[in-house]
């Protein structure tokens, strides 16, 4: 690698360490301390996705210093276990780490004849794509636009215009750029559109569509091999994955005219950031942990929990209890210790725990 490569390469991971929630304090002093409705007893089961498994840890080994005699028995996976095992009352807490599928809700009400229960427990990461990322929207550096709307990055990103602009945006002059961007073509860049992020966009900003832009270029996390710098002819290779949302922020730092959808936290020194609101009325907010852990940022993801609470399928008191727990201080501090989620604000969590009355 080149001199001006390894300066880049450090600038990256500069920026990347700054932006880090871990790299953050939040303030949980508003948020009330764990106390315990009453002793309980029983096992959480819960069955989910693997990135989940270290703050489920976490918050397991905290709980029982208040309630001793509450087991656990987590089996996490694969987030497509969590609401089928509900409903065949295998385990009591799904634990999602995506949006839930309509599918799987409507899977859900057919089988028990009634609604599934969420409950927000605390937001998705600033950029680690494992960990419900919040999304972000990026241009080039030397790109003067600073904000869009909901109704334009669904006219530029979709095809069916279900957010109601209308017609299609496809050139930076439609978004009001002049001189030398008139009538160039935007060049949209993410990641697969069939995995989480994209679904998510989809469902959030074009009103559920799957007919993306036919300009969309789309990458894909690989592993690239590095020769080794022994001699003999078996020596091993180096494998270092290659993240496609780190691919879209560069290849938006090398395209003057690009567009990327990717984690908020990534970064580039030739890519920015714009902010967005939902209507041209605003607010325009900027994608930071702050704003994405108050959810005032529009493309913040709330991470979800699943359980059983209605007639036919009850809650169970140890649930109940639990996930008054991770409401609380104590609980949020695990997501703090955590390093990548991003803890509720004081009024997101009193609200979910009104959920849990």
């Amino acid at each position: 690698m080149s001199l001006t490569g390894h300066r880049r390469a450090l600038a990256c991971l500069v920026l990347l360490v700054a932006a880090s929630p871990a790299a953050r304090a939040f303030d949980l002093s508003g948020l009330p301390p764990y106390h315990p409705n009453s002793r309980v007893q029983g096992t959480v089961r819960s069955w989910g996705h693997g990135f989940l498994r270290p703050i489920m840890k976490r918050w397991a080994d905290d709980f029982h210093r208040f309630q001793p005699d509450v087991k656990f028995e987590t089996r996490l996976v694969t987030s497509a276990s969590a609401i089928g095992g509900l409903y065949a009352e295998r385990i009591n807490l799904g634990v999602l780490a995506r949006e839930i599928l309509p599918s799987e809700a409507a899977a859900y009400e057919k089988m028990t004849r009634q609604p599934l229960t969420p409950v927000t427990v605390m937001m998705g990461s600033y950029g680690n794509q494992d960990k419900i990322m919040a999304l972000g929207i990026f241009v080039n550096r030397d790109n003067p636009l600073a904000r869009l709307t909901f109704r334009q990055l669904d006219a530029i990103w979709g095809a069916e215009l279900r957010g109601g602009a209308p017609a299609r945006i496809r050139t930076w002059d439609q978004l009001g750029l002049g001189g030398d961007w008139a009538g160039r073509p935007i060049q949209p860049y993410t990641g697969l559109a069939y995995e989480a992020p994209a679904a998510y966009f989809s469902h959030r900003v074009m009103g559920g569509s799957v007919l993306w832009n036919d300009a969309l270029r789309q990458f894909e996390n690989v592993e690239s091999e590095r020769p080794s710098t022994g001699t003999e002819a078996t020596a091993p290779s180096i494998v270092r994955p290659v993240d496609a949302y780190q691919k879209v922020v560069d290849a938006v730092g090398r395209d003057r005219f690009g567009l990327g959808l990717s984690g908020a936290g990534y970064r580039n020194p030739g890519a920015k950031l714009v902010a967005l609101a939902r209507s041209a009325d605003g607010p325009f907010i900027a994608a930071t942990p702050d704003t994405v852990a108050d959810q005032s940022y529009p493309l913040a993801r709330p991470v979800k929990f699943y359980l059983n609470r209605g007639p036919a399928l009850p809650a169970d008191p140890a649930v109940i209890e639990f996930l008054r727990y991770i409401l609380s201080r104590e609980g949020q501090t695990q997501v703090l210790r955590e390093g990548d989620f991003l803890p509720l604000t004081a009024a997101a969590a009193s609200a979910e725990r009104d959920r849990l009355r």
